[in-house]
């Protein structure tokens, strides 16, 4: 016990027997001596063990700086989260991963960058955006200390980036419905499902069982898996709820071989699981490459998976379906006061109507959609 600036203050010395009485007095004549200096020995105390942690958590290479990134808050706060994954490992990780994050410098991101906008525009804006956000959290959450964010203050590389307007033609579609028998069932039936929900992509690739009911041909997106936040009940089509229970078939026959073989029997929570994982607890990821190699084989123009969301929104509004009825069939943020705060109904009738009217119409554009029905019946 000593006093420091009029306050009575208490030091703790160790535990006893680790620290025996001969060296416990000779802390306590050492910590009196601070005193006598006018230091405060149990503050001092507190700051070693604050600088020691810090030196322990303090991300030193830019590796360690995204791997907490990923940790600590994308996972917790991005739906998206993801993709900064995919970011980090093909295009930030080898070009910055072995650097001290205190020796990355403006220049050097500035000239990665512009780089990568030579080979990809749009997409050096993502890789920007991400470098950034990331220095942004680690700076405010205090993991390092840099007098400015590097990431910052860098002209967009990709240049302003339009809204994109591609959709597909009545040949197109038919040409793609063709060409996604020679894919894989996920890849080939989370595109055709984006095409018939209009659903984003993500939504469609992480479906849950636990999302479908099979009874009234419901698909149920929770909030915690919607871009908004917001919960989209979406009505399924024939052809869609088809899709759904061909695949809930198949798991059932795997998982009753798997019993037969007296393996593990469980199955995966996701309609379209990750096959090149051996449990198979996460969806399946990225379309994109499926997408390209299809209009590269095809000839089509090149296309994304959010294109066929946007052709299903276009296909409905070419079909008089009204416009606040596409708006939550896609399940967007009604901005307007009377939406977002008077107006709860779901307008689940309508969205049914609107969506069973462009799986018809996708039956007679796509000649041989019969497959998906003939499957069904184990033709």
């Amino acid at each position: 016990m000593y006093r420091y600036a009029g306050l009575r203050r208490r030091l703790k010395l160790g535990h006893y027997p680790e620290l025996d009485l001969e060296n416990a007095r000779k802390k306590a004549r050492n910590a009196l001596n601070e005193v006598e200096d006018g230091n405060d020995p149990a503050q001092q105390k507190k700051d070693k063990l604050a600088e020691a942690l810090r030196e322990r958590l303090e991300a030193k290479t830019f590796a360690e700086l995204s791997a907490r990134y990923i940790e600590e808050y994308a996972k917790p706060n991005k739906r998206t989260w993801q993709e900064d994954v995919r970011i980090l490992d093909k295009h930030l990780l080898p070009e910055f991963g072995r650097l001290n994050v205190k020796d990355i410098t403006r220049s050097h991101i500035r000239l990665y960058l512009r780089q990568m906008a030579l080979k990809t525009r749009v997409h050096s804006n993502r890789i920007h955006a991400t470098i950034r956000k990331m220095f942004n959290w680690a700076m405010n959450e205090e993991i390092i200390e840099l007098e400015s964010n590097p990431a910052a203050g860098i002209t967009r590389p990709g240049g302003k980036e339009r809204p994109k307007e591609r959709t597909l033609t009545d040949g197109e579609i038919k040409t793609l419905w063709g060409a996604l028998e020679k894919m894989s069932p996920q890849i080939r039936d989370v595109l055709r499902l984006i095409l018939l929900t209009g659903q984003r992509p993500g939504e469609v690739m992480g479906m849950r069982w636990d999302e479908i009911d099979f009874e009234e041909a419901l698909w149920t997106l929770p909030g915690s898996r919607t871009k908004n936040g917001i919960s989209n009940v979406v009505p399924l089509s024939p052809q869609a709820i088809r899709i759904i229970e061909r695949h809930a078939q198949e798991e059932e026959e795997q998982r009753q071989r798997r019993e037969k073989r007296s393996h593990d029997a469980s199955t995966s929570m996701f309609v379209f699981p990750n096959i090149k994982l051996k449990k198979h607890d996460e969806p399946v990821v990225h379309v994109r490459k499926a997408t390209g190699r299809i209009w590269r084989a095809t000839g089509i123009a090149s296309f994304s998976a959010h294109d066929l969301r946007r052709t299903c929104a276009t296909r409905l509004g070419q079909m008089e379906i009204p416009g606040h009825v596409i708006a939550r069939i896609l399940n967007h943020k009604q901005m307007d006061i009377t939406s977002m705060i008077y107006n709860k109904y779901q307008y689940l009738k309508e969205k049914r109507e609107a969506l069973d009217a462009w799986g018809a119409r996708l039956v007679r554009i796509v000649s041989n959609l019969e497959l998906v029905e003939s499957q069904d019946t184990g033709a």
